[in-house]
């Protein structure tokens, strides 16, 4: 009676201690999962906004494109109205424009029409049928309800092409007449499709505010009516998009879990990200029930080892003397019940060394620290068996273009008596530019800014201006409608050219209402700058070329073996970057002045990353996406531009997501770069600049800053390359140069001062 009451009272402890130990690990499990569902289930919500975001933005944009385009064409026609200008000259100004904004605009466009002085125009020549009634149509209604503003009609799928089409339009100064363009949506499709291509999301999609399919990542979708719909995915969305204003939620379809993020645009326009949720929680569902079974699996051997050690516990006090019959016992239980604990640590393990997945790691490692306690605690159980008393448990198709071996720039006349002014905020595009007018022998002052270049017009009488149109903190019109002010200044009446990336026709009416005398569209074209200056400098400062410049005589350069090799990389395209700056040699100081600004740009954005100051984060990335483009670097250039367009609409959430990978890149290239100048920058057998002679360069570096003479500035650095300067001024020189090369004459002046210059 006694070995049985006493082998009940075992089997009694050891079920109880086995159900806390089942609880408490479960317990454990569960709040680790709850965690790690939540930390899952967030960065799907954040690439879901990201996805979204990213795709609203571009159609935002590629809708601002095309309103520009009827805008520009509208400022042309109320001109056309108000002059009261026959029909003839209408139809054939839409005919033109029409041409030119299929070669502007990416995707195909049926050209322009409208509704203008009581009858129908067709940029296309379209002849409608007889019982064609333009103001009956929704083109022509919608605009009237808004007058002045751009509207928006909802897409309609064109039936012979199988396009997509969205029309836009806009009232006349006349209020009766409307201008209209209809233009496909096939490269937002296509956008969309590859926002799932690229894992972005699962599905993505574009709705209007009816619940029409703009564009989807199933092409099968598009033209459909989810508001019209039951039963479907689609139709579930659009559901909660009409009965909610959250911008994520959560709907199930089919047995499938999925999570939706709505980023609105135009007003009622949704871009919609949608991710598979049950597939994204499958891998953490799998270790959650796996750890789970295996605790169990193992408190149960515990307790049927531990039962079976109180029968064995009892037949050895009756066989054997207790003492010897529990240390016996309790060796072998040691090892059984070890034997599946590090079965199952080990297969952890497996997962520990084959996942890629950091979450899934990160679940593994959990699960690794569980087992060790769990061995912890049946050791403890053990002891107690053993000693009889409680204890407690406590990340270029193909192979890389040719690059020229250099090419002679176009050039047809010289003007070495003319003046010219040249201001942009980026300085390779002033490298270009200079470049471009080396062989005319024109006198050009280069200006980094707008305050810099009005600084110059009040000293110095020029015979042209350019000014480029979008700079920080003052723009080239503000600048200019700032200098004809001036009435003492002695470039009031200088002609004046504007530098833009905008080539639509009206886009020279725009400008000359601004104070323009021209525009020259960018990248700049070098006939096209020569065209310019021969309408505009004065005759008497224009020569022929002397016997032997004429255009040919030049020999081609010789390519660098250091930039053939740069060109191998695929994140660099060396013969657009040639192409963009005319020659080899030309291109070259581009590759410096991008390289030598790494560090300084890398500085700068950090800086404003970390203030939270946007405005001027935009402005910094905007030129180094400028730049980068400039030699060669287009994807390089489309991530800045990313950066720039989160910047402008306050999305700190996306700059936050890419700021370090974007600058990591950015520093990546400095090696590889640095390699094309290393033969150079050798300073071995050059003899060090002794202190005269620095004195003198600090001088001349003083005086030429002083006067804004930016060839003098930089001939002091390439005269210096003969020399090696002196360790104690290594890190002064370095800024120096930096400051030239930006043409800041004010950040040479301030280093020299600081410096100590006499």
């Amino acid at each position: 009676m006694k070995s049985g009451r006493r082998w009940n009272k075992d089997a009694l402890r050891t079920a109880i201690l086995g159900s806390l130990t089942v609880l408490f690990f479960v317990a454990i499990i569960l709040i680790y999962y709850r965690i790690a569902y939540e930390e899952r289930r967030d960065g799907i919500i954040k690439d879901g906004r990201m996805a979204a975001s990213r795709s609203a933005d571009q159609f935002e944009r590629y809708l601002a494109t095309n309103s520009d385009l009827v805008k520009f064409t509208a400022y042309t026609l109320n001109e056309m109205i108000v002059a009261r200008k026959p029909d003839e000259e209408i139809q054939e100004f839409l005919v033109g424009q029409s041409s030119a904004i299929r070669n502007a605009v990416i995707e195909n466009s049926t050209g322009l029409y409208g509704y203008i002085n009581g009858r129908f125009f067709s940029g296309t020549n379209w002849t409608p049928p007889d019982d064609y009634d333009a103001t009956k149509r929704p083109w022509y209604q919608k605009p009237m309800r808004y007058p002045g503003e751009m509207t928006i009609l909802e897409p309609y799928v064109d039936v012979q092409s199988g396009n997509t089409m969205l029309a836009l339009g806009k009232t006349l100064c006349d209020a009766v007449s409307v201008i209209s363009v209809d233009v496909s949506l096939n490269q937002m499709q296509r956008l969309t499709e590859e926002a799932v291509t690229d894992g972005g999301s699962d599905i993505e999609m574009i709705l209007t505010g009816a619940g029409m399919v703009v564009t989807h990542s199933d092409p099968a979708e598009v033209g459909k009516d989810y508001s019209a719909e039951t039963g479907t995915l689609g139709a579930k969305i659009m559901r909660h998009l009409e009965d909610s204003r959250e911008s994520y939620f959560e709907i199930s379809h089919d047995g499938v879990q999925y999570i939706v993020y709505d980023a609105k645009f135009e007003g009622d326009w949704h871009c919609i990200s949608v991710h598979d949720a049950s597939r994204a929680f499958g891998s953490l569902n799998r270790i959650l029930i796996f750890t789970i079974v295996s605790v169990i699996l193992i408190v149960l051997i515990i307790g049927i080892l531990l039962t079976v050690s109180a029968r064995r516990s009892i037949v050895a006090h009756r066989a054997l003397a207790e003492n010897e019959a529990r240390s016996v016992f309790l060796a072998n239980m040691s090892h059984e019940i070890r034997t599946p604990i590090n079965t199952m640590m080990g297969m952890n393990e497996m997962i520990l060394r084959e996942t890629g997945e950091k979450q899934i790691h990160s679940y593994a490692e959990d699960v690794k620290r569980a087992g060790e306690q769990l061995l912890g605690l049946i050791d403890q159980l053990l002891y107690y068996s053993k000693n009889g008393k409680e204890t407690a448990a406590s990340g270029q198709d193909g192979d890389p273009s040719p690059v020229p071996e250099g090419s002679v720039p176009h050039k047809r006349f010289i003007a070495p008596e003319a003046q010219v002014l040249v201001v942009d905020d980026t300085p390779m595009n002033l490298v270009v530019f200079e470049h471009l007018l080396q062989k005319t022998r024109i006198g050009i002052d280069l200006a980094g800014s707008a305050d810099e270049g009005l600084a110059l017009t009040a000293v110095k009488k020029y015979d042209i201006l350019f000014f480029d149109h979008m700079m920080p903190e003052k723009d080239g019109i503000e600048a200019l409608h700032e200098l004809r002010r001036q009435m003492d200044n002695p470039n009031l009446r200088t002609a004046a050219v504007c530098l833009t990336a905008n080539a639509i026709e009206g886009a020279r009416d725009f400008y000359l209402g601004e104070g323009f005398d021209d525009y020259l569209s960018k990248p700049i074209d070098a006939q096209m700058l020569e065209s310019t200056l021969l309408k505009y400098l004065p005759q008497d400062k224009i020569a022929e070329p002397a016997p032997g410049e004429e255009e040919g005589a030049e020999t081609a350069e010789e390519f660098p073996e250091e930039l053939r090799r740069l060109g191998e990389h695929d994140w660099i395209d060396v013969d657009a970057g040639v192409r963009y700056s005319g020659t080899v040699g030309a291109y070259l100081p581009l590759l410096r002045i991008f390289l030598n600004a790494i560090d300084e740009k890398q500085q700068e954005l950090d800086q404003y990353y970390a203030s939270g100051d946007l405005a001027n984060y935009a402005i910094k990335v905007h030129a180094l996406k400028s730049s980068a483009r400039i030699i060669g670097m287009a994807a390089f250039g489309d991530e800045a531009q990313e950066l720039e367009n989160a910047a402008k609409n306050g999305d700190m959430s996306f700059i936050s997501g890419h700021h370090a990978a974007f600058l990591r890149e950015m520093m990546n290239y400095r090696e590889p770069i640095s390699e094309v100048f290393a033969e150079e920058d050798d300073d071995t057998g050059k003899p060090e600049a002794d202190p005269g002679l620095m004195t003198e360069v600090y001088e001349e570096l003083s005086r030429a800053a002083d006067e804004m003479d930016c060839d003098r500035l930089l001939a002091v650095f390439t005269d210096m390359k003969d020399y090696r300067i002196p360790d104690a001024d290594a890190d002064l020189w370095k800024k120096l140069e930096a400051a030239a090369n930006n043409y800041d004459y004010g950040g040479v002046t301030d280093l020299l001062d600081g410096h100590g210059r006499d």
